[in-house]
């Protein structure tokens, strides 16, 4: 979907949405409409010198029990088909202002036009009870004068808020730079040369770096199909043929969720396919504030870099030797705070330095590439970086990585999308 349309179809959906949503909000939160009122006086309240608030309040709870009790009701709502329970739910019966007067009104009556004969019912039966307190009706009926709460006025302004805010979000969001530069077509003349300049920019860093092509996230039908022997075969060409060979392999893209990194499982195919192609194999996980290795190779380590960095482990306690066929892993299932700790230290340098006598090939499972505090101190040992490209094209950011990294060589690869089922 192009941005154009998603700046028209959004702030729609935002603007629909809400004005639903606060139709339905004034719609159930309201009460219910008003039939109609009858106002009634004191009268010996009303005679007596200098009224007393107490006096009032009595008379108006006096009239209120009264005019609900279940045989009144009854009665009164016998003409219209109410039931004493239905006409007291709909019945309230509140003082009139400061003075020593009440109010009977009706509220949300099935049958809103039996009103006036429900009110004058209850006045006249009220007037036979004993248990009131002498009154006159000033109004046996008024028509409710209060507006119904306008719904459709305050739906449509809601909706028209969000959708306004929404587009202002979005065009303010469009402003800034978009996470992938993927020529589009263009605007302008302007922003078609600043794609394409972008474009040509990422395809210079693809050039300058071995293409180890297509990997998938699984090898269902074997390494050598799957096309990790292949790419395995590819490094140690691209390395050289002396060791050390300490390969960092991080994501251009970050992941989400609980699933296994996608670099996590091309960094262990790789290792096996290099194992099986006879070269010593080591992965160690430096991804410390989301470890994946351990869980996706189903070990339990008993220690891991940053045991070891610290000194409470040896490099061989932490080691799980063999994890896979030819395949040494040091990893861990448990996060590091500070990974920038770990990977200042000297002896992350000096465990570098140790592993590269005893292993052909390390693999370094890193984090995004060229997009973190600690990648420099990660791959400064590194003889070459592979990264493993997503859907989307390749961010700015690292393409300038891999144009800059001097050290060694680079290498990219993509993640194969599965194929569908006929």
């Amino acid at each position: 979907m192009s941005r154009r349309i998603k700046k028209a179809l959004y702030p729609l959906l935002a603007a629909v949405v809400t004005a639903a949503a606060a139709g339905a909000f004034c719609l159930f939160s309201s009460e219910p409409a008003e039939n109609g009122r009858a106002l009634i006086y004191f009268t010996e309240t009303n005679n007596t010198e200098g009224i007393v608030n107490t006096e009032v309040t009595r008379s108006v709870s006096a009239f209120r029990k009264a005019v609900t009790d279940e045989e009144l009701l009854t009665s009164a709502g016998a003409a219209s088909g109410l039931s004493a329970k239905e006409l007291k739910a709909s019945l309230s019966v509140e003082r009139l202002g400061i003075s020593s007067g009440a109010e009977i009104i009706l509220r949300g009556l099935p049958s809103p036009s039996e009103a006036p004969i429900i009110l004058i019912n209850i006045i006249y039966l009220a007037e036979q009870s004993e248990d009131i307190p002498p009154f006159e009706v000033i109004s046996y009926y008024d028509k409710p004068t209060a507006p119904h709460i306008p719904y459709i006025p305050i739906a449509v302004s809601a909706g028209l808020a969000a959708g306004l805010v929404c587009f202002l979000f979005m065009a303010a969001s469009g402003s800034e730079s978009p996470r992938h530069y993927r020529p589009e077509k263009a605007d302008t003349e302007n922003d078609y040369h600043y794609a394409l300049t972008m474009q040509e920019y990422i395809e210079d860093a693809c050039r300058s770096s071995v293409n180890l092509g297509e990997l998938p996230l699984s090898a269902p039908e074997g390494l050598e199909k799957s096309g990790y022997k292949k790419a395995a075969k590819q490094l140690i060409s691209a390395s050289g043929s002396t060791p050390p060979r300490i390969i960092a392999i991080a994501p251009d893209f970050r992941t989400s969720g609980g699933d296994i990194s996608p670099a996590t499982k091309i960094t262990a195919y790789l290792a096996c396919a290099l194992a099986e192609n006879g070269h010593r194999t080591a992965v160690m996980d430096c991804c410390l504030q989301k470890p994946e290795t351990a869980r996706f190779f189903k070990i339990t380590p008993k220690g891991s870099l940053a045991d070891i960095v610290s000194g409470s482990c040896t490099v061989w306690d932490a080691l799980t030797i063999n994890a896979r066929k030819g395949v040494d892993i040091i990893a861990d299932s448990k996060s590091v705070p500070s990974p920038m700790a770990v990977f200042s230290s000297p002896a992350y340098e000096q465990l570098i330095e140790y592993l590269s006598a005893q292993y052909d090939v390390i693999l370094l499972c890193a984090p995004k590439a060229w997009d973190c505090s600690e990648w420099e101190l990660v791959t400064k040992c590194c003889t070459g970086i592979v990264t493993v490209c997503g859907e989307e094209s390749m961010h700015p950011d690292t393409a300038k990585g891999i144009l800059g990294f001097k050290k060694g060589f680079t290498a990219l690869c993509s993640v194969k999308k599965p194929q569908k089922e006929n």
